[in-house]
C-alpha cells in the first residue's frame, strides 16, 4: 500500500481527495477517503457495489459535498460549490448514460451551449468545424462531423462526449464504466485515445469494473470497499488476482461452466421482424430456436436490433411477421402476462424503472407475480404469513443482504436488488428465462454468483435467453452465441467455437 496516502498534499496533485467522509443518516458512504491522482496520469478508482464510489465522484463534480475532509485541486484544498464550479476548474465527467442530444449532428453537440457566432448571432459554423478539426487532430481521431447522433456509432458517441469536453476547457476527465457498451476493436480505439490525451498532459479518473482494462490503461489504481480506500497501487505492481482480492476481501473462485445437455425446444423464432416505429425494420427476418438445458446468448454493440428481438419475444413489442412460439404454444399475439402464464420469466436491463418497484418492500418485490399461487391464497384472500415465510425463504436462499425485509427495496444496492429480480424470476423453475444484462452495476461477487444462478438453472434443464454487452460473460455462460448486427442475426458459434476477437468482429459487421 502506498503510505504517501495520508502525507501533506503534492502540487503534483491535478484532483485527490483528503480525509473525505459523507454520511447518509447512519450510512457512512465515505468513510475518510484519500487519494490522489497525479497530472498526467490516467488513475483508476475500483470497488463493488456500495464502496462508495458514485458518492466519491459526486463530490469531485461538485454535486455534493463532504461532511469532513476536502477536495484537492491542484494540491490545495477546494470547496466547490457546484458542478459549474468544478468545470471552471477544468474538471468534467463522462456518464455511462450519454449526453448527447438526439436529432441534432456530432458538431452541433460538440458545440452545443458554445457555439461560435458571428452577425446577428448565427452559428459560424465554419469556426465551429474548424475547433472540430483541431480537436480531432489532437486526438488523434477522424470523425464525419455531420452525421446526426441518432445514426453515429456507439464508440464515436463515446469519443465526442469526451472531445466534448475538452472543447469546454476540461483537463481532468472523469469517466465511468466508459467501455460498458463497446466491442474489442472499439475498447482498443478508446484505450488509445485516453494514452494520446495523458501524454498531452490530461488527467484521467478511469472507473471500471473491468479490471483488465485497468491494468492495461492505468497508472495509479485506489481500491475502495465499504466506503473507505483499501489500497493505493502502481498498476505495474499489482495483479488482477490481487485487485480482485482486496475489491471483496476474498480470493472468488472463478466460474465455471459445464457441458450443456439440450433437450427439446422451448422458444422458437421464426422469420420475426420488428418495425422500429419509422417504417424500417429494427429486426429482420430473425429465426433461431432456444433448448431445455441451454443458454443462447445474442451479442451485438448496443443499438442494433438486441432490444427489439427480446421486446417481440417478451410481447413488450408486436412483431410485423413472423412466428414466436413457448413450449409449443403460438405467443406472438400475447401480452407479457399470458406469456409468463405459458413459462416465460423475464429479467429486465432496467431494474430500477421495470424489474422492480423500489418504492415497495423487498418482500414484496420478490412473491409479486407468484402471489396467486397454491398455497398463497385462499377464497380470493391473499395467505400473508405464508407469502412472507416464502419471501424469507428467497431472499435467504439466494443472499440477500438486507434489514428487515418490510423495509423499500430502494434500501438495497445495485446488486442485492438484482438478486431480489432474479429470485424473484427463478421461483418456480420458469421454461424459459431472457436475461437481460443480468449483471449490469453488480460487482465481481455479485456477478459470480448470479452466473452460478443461471448456470444452475440451465442444468435442471431450464431454456435461457441471454443479452449482454459483456463478452468475458456471454463466452463464460453460452452454449451458443447468435450475433447480431444491424438488425440481422449474422452467425452462430458454439461454444468453444470462437473467441473474443472473432465474435468482436462478427458484431461489427466484418466476416468472421
Amino acid at each position: 500500500m502506498d503510505s504517501s496516502a495520508n502525507s501533506s498534499p503534492d502540487p503534483r496533485v491535478r484532483l485527490g481527495a483528503r480525509g473525505v467522509t459523507r454520511r447518509f443518516g447512519a450510512l457512512v458512504a465515505n468513510d475518510a477517503v484519500d487519494f490522489s491522482a497525479l497530472a498526467g496520469t490516467i488513475h483508476a478508482i475500483v470497488g463493488g457495489n456500495g464502496a462508495g464510489k458514485s458518492t466519491l465522484m459526486r463530490i469531485l463534480q461538485g454535486m455534493d459535498r463532504p461532511d469532513e475532509g476536502s477536495v484537492i485541486i491542484d494540491g490545495e484544498a477546494a470547496a466547490l460549490s457546484g458542478p459549474a464550479e468544478a468545470f471552471a476548474r477544468g474538471i468534467g465527467m463522462v456518464h455511462q448514460e450519454f449526453m448527447l442530444v438526439p436529432g441534432l449532428t456530432l458538431l452541433e453537440n460538440l458545440v452545443l451551449a458554445r457555439e461560435p457566432v458571428k452577425g446577428l448571432m448565427l452559428v459560424d459554423h465554419a469556426t465551429a468545424l474548424a475547433a472540430a478539426r483541431r480537436l480531432e487532430t489532437e486526438a488523434g481521431v477522424s470523425l464525419d462531423w455531420n452525421v446526426l447522433v441518432d445514426n453515429a456509432p456507439v464508440h464515436v458517441r463515446q469519443i465526442v462526449e469526451i472531445l466534448r469536453l475538452l472543447y469546454r476547457g476540461a483537463d481532468v476527465l472523469i469517466l465511468d464504466e466508459p467501455t460498458a457498451v463497446l466491442a474489442p476493436s472499439q475498447i482498443r480505439e478508446l484505450m488509445a485515445l485516453l494514452k494520446r490525451l495523458k501524454a498531452e498532459g490530461r488527467t484521467i479518473l478511469f472507473i471500471s469494473h473491468k479490471l483488465d482494462e485497468v491494468l492495461d490503461v492505468s497508472d495509479d489504481i485506489t481500491v475502495m470497499r465499504t466506503g473507505r480506500v483499501v489500497g493505493s497501487l502502481k498498476t505495474k505492481d499489482t495483479t488482477k488476482s490481487a485487485l480482485a482480492e482486496l475489491m471483496i476481501g476474498e480470493i472468488l473462485a472463478e466460474t465455471q461452466a459445464r457441458d450443456s445437455k439440450p433437450g427439446a425446444t422451448v422458444l422458437s423464432v421464426k422469420g420475426v421482424t420488428v418495425d422500429e416505429g419509422r417504417g424500417q425494420a429494427a429486426l429482420r427476418n430473425a429465426s433461431f430456436e432456444v433448448r431445455k438445458g441451454e443458454i443462447v446468448a445474442i451479442a451485438g454493440v448496443a443499438g442494433n436490433g438486441q432490444d427489439e428481438l427480446i421486446a417481440a419475444v417478451t410481447g413488450l413489442r408486436p412483431i410485423c411477421s413472423g412466428e414466436i412460439t413457448l413450449s409449443g404454444n403460438a405467443i406472438s399475439s400475447l401480452k407479457l402476462p399470458a406469456r409468463r402464464a405459458l413459462g416465460l420469466a423475464y429479467l429486465s436491463p432496467d431494474r430500477a424503472a421495470e424489474g422492480l418497484c423500489l418504492e415497495a418492500s423487498i418482500a414484496e418485490n420478490v412473491v409479486v407475480g407468484h402471489h396467486r399461487r397454491p398455497g398463497f391464497v385462499s377464497g380470493g384472500i391473499l395467505m400473508r404469513r405464508a407469502l412472507a415465510r416464502h419471501a424469507e425463504a428467497l431472499l435467504d436462499r439466494y443472499s440477500v443482504r438486507r434489514g428487515a425485509s418490510d423495509l423499500p427495496t430502494s434500501s438495497l444496492s445495485g446488486g442485492n436488488q438484482q438478486r431480489v429480480a432474479i429470485a424473484r424470476e427463478l421461483d418456480g423453475d420458469p421454461a424459459l428465462l431472457v436475461a437481460c444484462q443480468p449483471t449490469r452495476g453488480v460487482d465481481i461477487r455479485g456477478i459470480a454468483f448470479i452466473h452460478q444462478c443461471l448456470l444452475d438453472y440451465r442444468d435442471k434443464g431450464g431454456a435461457v435467453l441471454l443479452v449482454s454487452e459483456e463478452l468475458d460473460e456471454i463466452l463464460t455462460l453460452a452454449d451458443r452465441i447468435i450475433v447480431i448486427y444491424n438488425g440481422e442475426l449474422r452467425g452462430e458459434l458454439r461454444r468453444g467455437d470462437g473467441d473474443i476477437e472473432q465474435i468482436g468482429r462478427m458484431m461489427l459487421g466484418e466476416a468472421a
